[in-house]
């Protein structure tokens, strides 16, 4: 199957299941009743709430321009917008969120930005977020662990196994940024499986043996210039802890629309580190099904029943479909402006 056809059945399954959460939410639970709910939320924290999903992709694109930076690349805020929504978009229609990287990549080569540059950025930007979402794990299970661990068995399951391979991934990715040993091995194993499979010629080993070797060694040359510059990573990692709690935000803005004010800002926030912890120990696109099951069982206790659906609709709809939905634009838009480009490029020739 090809990788398009891959994407594609993605894509299909992941609107599937969309069509089966939300066939089954409205057929207990009126549209009517949640446009009147709707109409009583406050306005101003709803605004407030689109505009921390914006914040969250600005950083991101503040955190590309600044590693790029690094490695003395330069990209505009154009460029920043469309890696970042095309990594997003793509994480979100592909199972356990492992589409988004390989076609970022794709574009940034289609940008002349060399592999040995975008592939540390993107496995930096991958290890800091994942070190983000657990060190915030770790701090809400310290803080709030009756809050955090009162859901039930499934929801503590998933939790945990989300943070254990959230674990996994960043020692994993740590390992093939800063080992010297392991990529070399890993570009030999693969080398040998490529040989084997027929895809590169045996008279070529020795050739293809040593283009691979020139870049690992650039790639190890980018690699040591992240070792140099412990302040920098530093505040990206900061960039990165920050762009997760605006997200986070969202559902202690919609609490507060609904007018209500029992829990403060910390515990809510914690929740959703729980429940998004929770979604990526699940194989499905994006978490759907999952995600608006969890929210809606956290949204029990802290809206209360009446508020617990329309509260879900919400806080998914602005974090996740919102977010999807002005990704799916931008990505469509920074590939259909590419492919102009190309062309044009290719007329002049």
């Amino acid at each position: 199957m090809t990788k398009q056809k891959k994407y594609l059945l993605s894509i299909g399954l992941f609107l599937l299941l969309f069509g089966i959460t939300f066939f089954y939410i409205f057929s207990n639970y009126s549209v009517t009743d949640f446009i009147e709910t709707l109409k009583r939320c406050n306005p101003i924290f709803i605004g407030f709430a689109f505009l921390c999903v914006l914040a969250y992709l600005g950083m991101n694109c503040i955190f590309l321009k600044k590693i790029f930076h690094l490695f003395e690349t330069k990209i505009s805020w154009i460029q920043a917008l469309g890696y970042t929504c095309t990594e997003i978009y793509f994480s979100a229609v592909t199972p356990s969120s492992t589409g988004g990287q390989p076609i970022e990549l794709i574009y940034m080569a289609r940008d002349h930005i060399p592999y040995r540059k975008s592939t540390i950025v993107v496995l930096i930007n991958t290890i800091l977020y994942k070190l983000a979402i657990v060190l915030l794990g770790v701090v809400s299970i310290l803080c709030f662990p009756n809050l955090l661990l009162n859901h039930g068995i499934l929801f503590n399951t998933l939790m945990l196994i989300g943070m254990g391979l959230n674990i996994f991934v960043i020692l994993f990715f740590s390992l093939l940024v800063f080992s010297k040993k392991i990529p070399n091995r890993l570009i030999h194993f693969f080398l040998k499986v490529l040989i084997k499979l027929h895809i590169v010629k045996k008279e070529k080993e020795v050739e293809k043996k040593q283009e691979m070797e020139n870049a690992l060694k650039d790639y190890q040359k980018c690699s040591e210039l992240t070792k140099k510059n412990p302040k920098l990573f530093l505040k990206l990692f900061s960039l990165i802890l920050l762009q997760r709690i605006f997200l986070f935000s969202i559902s202690f803005l919609i609490y507060r629309a609904f007018g209500l004010n029992e829990y403060s800002f910390l515990p809510l926030v914690a929740l959703q580190i729980g429940v998004n912890q929770a979604i990526d120990s699940v194989p499905f696109p994006g978490g759907v099904m999952v995600g608006e099951g969890l929210t809606y069982q956290i949204n029990t206790m802290i809206f209360g029943s009446t508020f617990a659906l329309s509260s879900m609709l919400l806080v998914r709809g602005i974090s996740f479909y919102f977010l999807i939905l002005f990704s799916s634009f931008v990505y469509l838009c920074y590939h259909i402006s590419g492919v102009r480009k190309e062309k044009q490029h290719d007329r002049s020739l």
